[in-house]
């Protein structure tokens, strides 16, 4: 594990020469919003992580075809992701699009979502941030609604903030429904909080 984050702070380093916020998109699947995002968006530095080299690879060969400078996809697992950033990057955006919902009640430990996951985020989040999460499954939903009220660092935005950029992911155009929910960062100081990578395989659907 060791070797494991020292590889990825190597891989960081060159795409972070100086302090500065970034777009994160975890879950960038094969890079088709974040692709579209950073052409949308130019003067955005834009990251995504995934656990799949298939989808890594793939995801890399849209940013080259589009000769894309500010998008970035990278080989990480989320939590060793925030480990490994530079001192003074920040995260600026964080997009959640479509993650594995894990059903089943004795799994629901392995979603990324969970109020550790949260404080961890906005030790990286300055004020004001913003956290898109949007998913097909209701449960899913209704967990992450259950206990955002507790948490002190996050909150959901005014009804009616707009959704910066839509563009239909793989997961989004199978959907039948899905729900979105825009979360913004209080200046209320992170709270530690220990989290530990799940080792667990990426679903086989691709975004």
């Amino acid at each position: 594990m060791a070797q494991r984050r020292a590889d990825l702070r190597a891989k960081l380093t060159p795409i972070f020469p100086a302090p500065r916020g970034i777009v994160w998109e975890i879950g960038c699947g094969h890079g088709h919003f974040l692709e579209r995002y950073a052409a949308e968006f130019p003067q955005r530095l834009c990251v995504g992580v995934d656990l799949a080299s298939e989808r890594i690879t793939r995801a890399l060969r849209k940013s080259e075809r589009g000769m894309l400078l500010n998008c970035h996809f990278i080989r990480a697992e989320a939590v060793e992701f925030l480990r490994a950033l530079p001192e003074g990057v920040t995260l600026d955006e964080i997009w959640v699009l479509f993650p594995d919902p894990w059903p089943k009640k004795r799994h629901h430990k392995n979603r990324i979502l969970q109020p550790a996951f949260f404080e961890a985020l906005a030790a990286y989040a300055p004020t004001e941030a913003r956290l898109y999460f949007r998913t097909d499954s209701t449960d899913y939903f209704k967990a992450v609604q259950g206990f955002l009220p507790a948490l002190k660092t996050w909150k959901t935005t005014e009804i009616g903030e707009p959704w910066p950029l839509e563009h239909e992911t793989v997961f989004q155009a199978r959907a039948e429904s899905y729900q979105s929910l825009i979360l913004v960062r209080t200046s209320h100081p992170a709270t530690p909080a220990k989290i530990i990578a799940p080792e667990v395989p990426p679903p086989a659907d691709s975004k």
